[in-house]
């Protein structure tokens, strides 16, 4: 009966169902209707915060790999924040978890590093082709602030080699008095390391989270050591050592091969290191001369030690137990495609860009 009087009026069922629809679109167009209120969900907007929450998870639990963390994140809150009130409440609580503040943490240590590309009231101690030195304290400051711009004959693998097998560390840098020891199990993106080295007849610790992120666009490698970090129920913070004095670090590394087919490692750091007590102007020339000289020396040795075949470096690179190497390589490759770079012609800060802008 009913389809015989719809048809009466000139009206199939069918046409009746698509007016309807454009009616109700119209409304949505014109802001009468809320689309996730009124209209039956062929997805589920709702789940994406805990989908992205449990992908999050996964991605920062045994590991950190935060650009990948990120993009989760951002994709996540783009489709909710498009939805309506209940979509809102979703974005609202992923933003207020606690795998979503962990992210951004990781990511404002990330952004930290834009320092090392960015101008710098840095006084300029020494320059030579290869390595450029800068250093900033003021006269009776218990802290200096440096900045190292070298460049390496050595692929980005075998510069990295002797900083991520850290057991080795005697082996080229005799200024450290035992190996550096992780505090919790280390992991290629992540770690918590102690040190312990001999300077001028004292004995200087430090403790300090490391994180790493792999740039694979532009091709280059972040490392944040910080010393002022979260420390979790589990970890256990080692006493210090009788007669050494344990400082606070901040430093930024950028690993830039210099890419566009051409062999090279361009490193620039930038650290502030807090010692706490007043620094002898003598101690501040000692650092800024012979030492960092002697340092960045014995780091092109190690990362030319690193590509002899019959060194432990080579033996770990080949065997590649983490896949960190391999990773590296892809970094090179991207790096590889674009243009050049040179210790007088840096890329600007833009290469941190994302399309991703997490905020707390």
């Amino acid at each position: 009966m009913e389809n015989r009087a719809l048809k009466t009026r000139g009206l199939s069922p069918y046409l009746i169902l698509a007016a309807a629809s454009v009616a109700l679109f119209k409304a949505i167009l014109q802001g009468e209707l809320d689309t996730c209120d009124s209209l039956p969900r062929l997805v589920n907007l709702s789940s994406v915060a805990k989908d992205a929450e449990a992908q999050v998870e996964k991605l920062t639990s045994e590991d950190v790999h935060l650009l990948e963390a990120e993009a989760v994140l951002g994709k996540a809150l783009k489709r909710l924040e498009q939805g309506g009130r209940q979509q809102a409440l979703a974005a609202q609580e992923l933003r207020e978890s606690a795998v979503y503040k962990e992210v951004v943490r990781y990511s404002e240590l990330f952004d930290s590093a834009r320092a090392t590309l960015q101008p710098t009231r840095f006084n300029s101690v020494w320059s030579r082709p290869d390595a450029e030195f800068f250093v900033r304290s003021p006269p009776g400051s218990t802290w200096f602030e440096y900045k190292v711009v070298a460049q390496i004959e050595q692929n980005l693998v075998n510069c990295m080699a002797p900083l991520q097998e850290r057991e080795l560390i005697l082996k080229y840098q005799p200024v450290f008095v035992e190996p550096h020891r992780d505090l919790i199990k280390p992991t290629p993106h992540h770690g918590v390391v102690r040190t312990l080295a001999r300077i001028l007849g004292f004995y200087i610790e430090t403790v300090f989270e490391l994180v790493r992120v792999s740039n694979k666009e532009f091709g280059f490698l972040v490392e944040v050591a910080k010393s002022d970090f979260p420390i979790k129920n589990s970890l256990k913070l080692p006493k210090r050592r009788l007669l050494s004095k344990r400082i606070q670090v901040d430093t930024k590394n950028l690993w830039l091969p210099v890419g566009g087919g051409k062999t090279g490692t361009i490193v620039v750091s930038v650290s502030r290191v807090q010692v706490g007590v007043p620094i002898p102007s003598s101690a501040l020339r000692f650092l800024a001369n012979s030492f960092t000289k002697s340092i960045l020396g014995n780091i092109k040795r190690g990362c030319a030690l690193s590509s002899d075949e019959s060194s432990p470096w080579h033996k770990r690179i080949k065997r590649d137990a983490d896949g960190f190497y391999h990773e590296l390589a892809t970094v090179e490759d991207a790096a590889r495609k674009r243009r050049s770079i040179s210790i007088s012609q840096l890329p600007s800060e833009a290469i941190f860009d994302r399309p991703w802008g997490l905020s707390k």
